[in-house]
């Protein structure tokens, strides 16, 4: 594959396996990652709990990271991003090309990864928050999530791979 900066945003509701997989993904790529949902934690919770506000600090501030890393080497970014009017900012307020990765899992499966602790502790009610505002991306590669990590991990190369060259 073609060395490109690279932007991957893995999105999709908590428990998925954004962060593991974006890791992986990352080191095969040589690109920093990072969890915007725990490095901007304050911000995010700031805005659960102004969901009507789209353009607010957590926003701006995945917006500012990854505009300064894509001028690095690129990067893959996990975070929960569930509303389709949240990725169109970000995007638009990138102005790189960003390849989307949703998450997709049933609400069964993500609750049966957090019962099993494959996951970082959530309460149920955050869960069934999350999948109430899910808003699934039409134009993102979907990554199941029944599949193994390395499965994962391979289909997210090979789109890369194939669109790049």
């Amino acid at each position: 594959m073609k060395k490109n900066n690279h932007i991957v945003v893995l999105v999709g509701v908590c428990g998925t396996g954004k962060s593991v997989i974006g890791e992986k993904v990352a080191n095969r790529l040589e690109v920093p990652f990072f969890d915007a949902d725990i490095l901007f934690k304050e911000e995010l919770l700031e805005a659960k709990k102004d969901s009507a506000s789209i353009s607010n600090n957590w926003l701006t501030a995945i917006t500012d990271l990854i505009d300064k890393e894509f001028y690095k080497k690129g990067c893959v970014v996990s975070c929960s991003i569930l509303k389709k009017e949240q990725r169109l900012l970000l995007a638009k307020n990138i102005g790189h090309e960003i390849d989307w990765v949703f998450m997709r899992g049933t609400y069964e499966e993500v609750n049966q990864r957090l019962e099993k602790g494959l996951t970082q502790p959530l309460t149920e009610s955050s869960l069934e928050s999350d999948f109430q505002v899910l808003e699934i991306p039409k134009r993102a590669l979907a990554v199941d999530i029944s599949s193994t990590p390395q499965e994962m991990v391979d289909t997210i190369l090979k789109y890369l791979a194939r669109k790049y060259g």
